[in-house]
């Protein structure tokens, strides 16, 4: 017996007339116009969604979509941050770089890393995110190898620029594109398992360098790291151009019924429209919104954590007078920690239904870990070295909830587009921050930049509170002003085309 039998058997057994008759009127098969799969709302409320078959969805989306998502992410934070072990083999010196030339290269890549995430997400939900997403990796890989062949400050400055504009509109794209398969129940974990690539990427290029850098060659060991992982970038390119789905209503791996599924579980509890057609005016319609520019300057305040972790922890513990081998493999210990932190602390998120507290927590262990690290002497060696554990467990993990706490307060897929873009914007512009603190002049302890990331981080906590605060109350005057008691998992999927317009509507928090 097939799934949509036992659906409307089990289903018009308790059904009226009416509702028996919207329920026939969803085919097993049905795909709208083009495959759009245009449901009614009285058809998506009607539709039994068998958790079986939901289940075996998402096993299929785990399968075929996230390990792609994974590896290219991977490849997407190892091109961002090798410079840092490049540095440590004295890439700056190779190239003559003079003064605080370091910071102006780091600083010229995060512009466009940070504007780009606009027409990025604007020209992934034109032309589809499965069609540009493996052109950016492509972009971004080829400036990575041509890296390795800069001879000067001036050529190394126009790379790291080209390089700046692949990587930024790709971030922001692969968020939009993986919320148009998981729920909002689903997607913290999600986010979690390709997000945690930028720790992992830190473990395997400090691992990488490790090796390189003992190697005898003609060329430098951090021309070897850029070669190599340029080519690697290159090939899970190729590779992903042909693995990505074109969303559920067209994924060769789901059949008919699972297609099916796949939209209404979105349709009851994540989006109001899957595979919408692009439109200008809802793309642009949350910039109206403050929550938009609220949610923006968070993500500015977490960033600067994120990049002081994947850019500058081998400067850091550079303040040991590590050899250079040895620099990178002390780097592999902090960045596997933060992933089983990152882990442990999304899975309680998603249990809970709970975004903000989990990554006030986050924002915590950066203070902590900022202030033990400025006030230690430089000879203190294990406690220090136990900071910067804290700090790169506290760096990545809003990069995950927080973003999945967005996306799970925005049901309209164009408007998730611009939000991706500002998110995005605003925890990039955090590397600008970040390289601008992180100066040679404070070197090798660097109490002035470590004081400051504390004090942002504590920003950030203050900020989540307020947002938490006024999401809590709004949400009791709605159930005290309708006499009900909902939280967002109990919202009509009707409700959610409009957002916080609609009385209906409950902050995800």
């Amino acid at each position: 017996m097939s799934y949509p039998e036992l659906d409307r058997e089990e289903s018009i057994k308790y059904k009226t007339e009416e509702q028996v008759g919207i329920i026939e009127a969803v085919a097993p098969d049905f795909a709208g116009d083009n495959g759009d799969y245009n449901f009614t709302a009285e058809q998506v409320a009607a539709y039994q969604l068998d958790p079986v078959l939901s289940a075996k969805v998402v096993r299929a989306y785990d399968i075929r979509i996230l390990p792609i998502a994974m590896i290219m992410y991977l490849f997407s934070a190892l091109d961002r941050g090798n410079v840092s072990n490049a540095k440590s083999d004295h890439m700056d010196r190779d190239l003559g770089f003079v003064g605080n030339q370091w910071n102006i290269m780091l600083t010229v890549f995060f512009i466009p890393y940070c504007c780009m995430a606009y027409p990025g997400t604007f020209m992934s939900k034109k032309f589809g995110p499965y069609t540009m997403l493996p052109i950016y990796m492509f972009g971004w890989g080829t400036m990575a190898m041509i890296n390795a062949a800069v001879k000067n400050f001036a050529q190394c400055l126009v790379v790291r620029l080209l390089l700046g504009c692949f990587e930024g509109c790709f971030g922001a794209s692969l968020i939009m594109y993986l919320a148009c398969f998981y729920t909002r129940a689903e997607l913290g974990k999600r986010m979690a398992a390709w997000y945690s690539m930028v720790a992992v990427s830190g473990a395997f290029s400090g691992l990488l360098s490790y090796g390189l850098f003992q190697v005898n060659s003609s060329l430098k060991g951090w021309q070897l790291l850029f070669l190599i992982e340029g080519a690697l970038t290159i090939c899970v390119a190729l590779l992903s151009w042909w693995i990505l789905p074109v969303y559920a209503t067209h994924a060769k791996f789901l059949n008919p019924v699972e297609k099916t599924a796949g939209v209404m579980r979105l349709l009851k509890d994540s989006t109001t429209q899957v595979n919408a057609d692009f439109s200008w005016k809802e793309y642009i319609r949350p910039a109206a919104e403050w929550e938009t520019w609220v949610w923006g300057l968070y993500c500015l305040i977490y960033g600067v954590a994120n990049a002081t972790a994947a850019v500058f922890l081998t400067q850091i513990i550079g303040r040991w007078h590590f050899s250079v081998v040895k620099t990178n493999l002390y780097t592999v210990a902090p960045y596997c920690c933060a992933v089983i932190v990152m882990w442990i602390l999304v899975i309680s998120s998603d249990y809970h239904r709970e975004r903000t507290i989990h990554v006030m927590v986050a924002n915590g262990l950066v203070v902590i870990g900022c202030i033990l690290l400025a006030c230690l002497p430089v000879s203190s060696i294990g406690p220090g070295y136990f900071a910067t554990f804290l700090i790169t467990s506290g760096s990545f993990i809003p990069s995950v909830l927080f973003q999945s706490f967005v996306q799970n307060n925005t049901t309209r897929e164009n408007s998730r587009a611009f939000r991706s873009s500002v998110m995005n914007f605003g925890s990039n512009a955090g590397g600008i921050v970040s390289a601008n603190i992180f100066l040679s002049q404070f070197a090798p302890k660097y109490v002035t930049p470590l004081i400051i990331s504390a004090a942002i981080a504590a920003l950030g906590i203050a900020l989540l509170i307020g947002l938490r605060t006024y999401m809590v109350l709004d949400n009791r005057r709605r159930n005290r002003e309708q006499g009900v008691n909902w939280t967002s998992k109990d919202v009509p999927t009707a409700a959610l085309k409009d957002g916080p317009a609609n009385p209906m509507y409950r902050h995800f928090y």
